[in-house]
Order: C-alpha cells, then sequence, then structure tokens
C-alpha cells in the first residue's frame, strides 16, 4: 500500500508532462497550419511575380553637334521645368561665323544690285542697236553683240541673286546651330544621372544627362507567358515594394506587351533549327498606380524591386 502510494505522484507528474508535450505540438501544428492557409489562401486567385520593377518616362538630354560645354545649370537630383536651360555650348565659333555670313549676304546683295543695273544699262543699249541695224548704221555682228550682252547681264543678274539665297541659306544654319548650342528641357522631370562636366567637348548625340519624369511612374511587371491567360486590362493589382515594405500600393493592368521581352535583346532568341531549349518567355505588363495609395514620404523611384499580386 506504501509503495503504490508513492508511484501514484510521479506517474501523474509524467502524465501532465505528456499533455504539455502534446497540447505544445497541436499549437505549432495548428500555427503551422493557419500560416500555410494564409499563405494559400493570400496566392489562391492571383498571378503574382517578383520580376517587377517602377518604371518611368526616360528622357536623354544629348548636343546635336560637337561643342565644348560652357555653362551646366542641373546637377543629379535636381528638379528641372520645360523650357529650362540646362546646357549652355561655346558659340564663340558661330558667333564669328555669323558676322562673317551677314558680311556675306550684304555683298551678294549688292552685287545683284549691280547686276541688275548692268541688265538695264545692256537692255537700253539693246534698244539703240535695233534702231541703228534697222538704219544699217552698224553691223549685224554689233547688233547681235548687243543681243548677247542682255543675255550674259541676266545670267550674271541669276547667279547674284542665287548668291543671295546662299548666303542666307548659310546664315540661317548658323543661326539654327547658335539657337542649338542653347540646350532646353524638354519636359519636367529629375535628373537622374549627370554624364558630362563643364568643360567637356560632346560629340553630336552623346548624352549629358538623363531625366525621369516622376509626376508619371508605373510598374513594369515580366510575367510568364504561362500566366496571362486569365489576366485582362483593368485587372486590379496589389503592389508591395522591397523599399517599403510595410506598406501596400494599389493599381490596375494598363496595357499588356504585344511580344516577349526577348524579342528586344541584343540578339533574339532564333528557334528556326529546332535545336533549342524551350524557355518560358516573360512578357511586359504595364501596370498604373492608384494615385490615392502613394504619398510624398514615400516616393517612387525607377529602377525599385516590386512584388505585385493580379487579381483574376
Amino acid at each position: 500500500m506504501t509503495e503504490d502510494n508513492a508511484a501514484t505522484p510521479a506517474d501523474a507528474k509524467a502524465g501532465r508532462r505528456r499533455w504539455r508535450t502534446i497540447i505544445i505540438a497541436v499549437i505549432v501544428i495548428a500555427a503551422a497550419g493557419f500560416v500555410a492557409w494564409r499563405w494559400y489562401a493570400g496566392r489562391l486567385g492571383y498571378v503574382f511575380t517578383d520580376d517587377a520593377t517602377i518604371d518611368a518616362d526616360r528622357l536623354s538630354i544629348s548636343s546635336k553637334m560637337l561643342g565644348r560645354i560652357v555653362t551646366l545649370t542641373a546637377d543629379e537630383g535636381d528638379t528641372v521645368r520645360s523650357g529650362q536651360v540646362l546646357v549652355q555650348l561655346d558659340v564663340s565659333d558661330l558667333s564669328a561665323q555669323q558676322v562673317q555670313a551677314r558680311a556675306n549676304i550684304n555683298l551678294a546683295e549688292q552685287n545683284a544690285r549691280l547686276a541688275h543695273v548692268n541688265l538695264d544699262r545692256a537692255q537700253q543699249d539693246l534698244v539703240r542697236a535695233r534702231v541703228q541695224f534697222s538704219d544699217t548704221t552698224i553691223t549685224a555682228e554689233q547688233f547681235q553683240h548687243a543681243q548677247n550682252d542682255v543675255d550674259a547681264a541676266a545670267a550674271k543678274l541669276s547667279v547674284a541673286e542665287a548668291q543671295i539665297v546662299s548666303a542666307r541659306a548659310q546664315f540661317s544654319a548658323i543661326d539654327t546651330s547658335l539657337r542649338n548650342a542653347t540646350i532646353l528641357a524638354p519636359m519636367n522631370g529629375t535628373v537622374s544621372k549627370r554624364w558630362a562636366l563643364p568643360g567637356d567637348v560632346v560629340q553630336a548625340g552623346q548624352a549629358i544627362l538623363s531625366i525621369y519624369n516622376l509626376d508619371s511612374v508605373w510598374v513594369t511587371a515580366n510575367l510568364e507567358e504561362t500566366k496571362l491567360e486569365h489576366v485582362h486590362v483593368g485587372d486590379s493589382v496589389k503592389i508591395s515594394l522591397d523599399a517599403y515594405p510595410h506598406r501596400e500600393f494599389s493599381g490596375c493592368v494598363a496595357q499588356i506587351g504585344s511580344s516577349t521581352a526577348s524579342q528586344f535583346a541584343l540578339i533574339p532568341p532564333n528557334n528556326a533549327s529546332g535545336n533549342f531549349t524551350k524557355v518560358t518567355q516573360r512578357v511586359p505588363v504595364r501596370i498604373a498606380i492608384d494615385e490615392e495609395s502613394t504619398a510624398e514620404s514615400a516616393p517612387l523611384l525607377p529602377g525599385m524591386s516590386a512584388f505585385i499580386k493580379i487579381k483574376i
């Protein structure tokens, strides 16, 4: 009787330990099941991908001609307005050429006046020569010379007038180059990259500044082609950004690409031979971001990584 009474508390303690272990195991399994269910429910009815980035209109500011940068009025991070002067190139050579071109115009106009006077005089001489030839005062050869003088004077007048047109065209070309030496901002935006400094000599078409229009940003998501069947323009989208992990943005599908992204690769794939490895292609999908979900405290910058879920 004493031995049975001594064993009872130990057995009770062991039983409580087993029940505690069972309860903890049940709680852990239930929690894991709840987490798995939430994870599955969060993806059920959605098409999602993490191959997505913030995108915006980008403009490369470049020169139309060879020139040395004298003034650069914007730097990285600066906000610019449409029509604002961004770059001023050296125009000293062009200014000298413009003065020369203006002088050429004046010279051509004076030559045209002189040619016109010579033509009037040749025409008057021809009238007198015609009268004298009818009176047999001069020979036929002299009359023919008078006619040739009129033709020559008319030709010289045509040449002088053509020189005026050529000189004015040259002046216009130089004037256009002078205007091109001042580079203006074609749109509102923010300077994201500066590629040159004052004093650098830039070639025609060489990038000087890169500008993004941050007033209009969107998400470019590269969806697998196998997921596009149920995606349509207007579908609602939930957007998460790595930069703001505790915020969720909303949007909608604005456009579905007309071709896969690989078609714009440096070397597009050519599978005509039949000897290829099949790879699931991705199609770019443009997602418009609702303005109500954005805020000044969370600026959306081009290139930010995003995770999107499209409700289908």
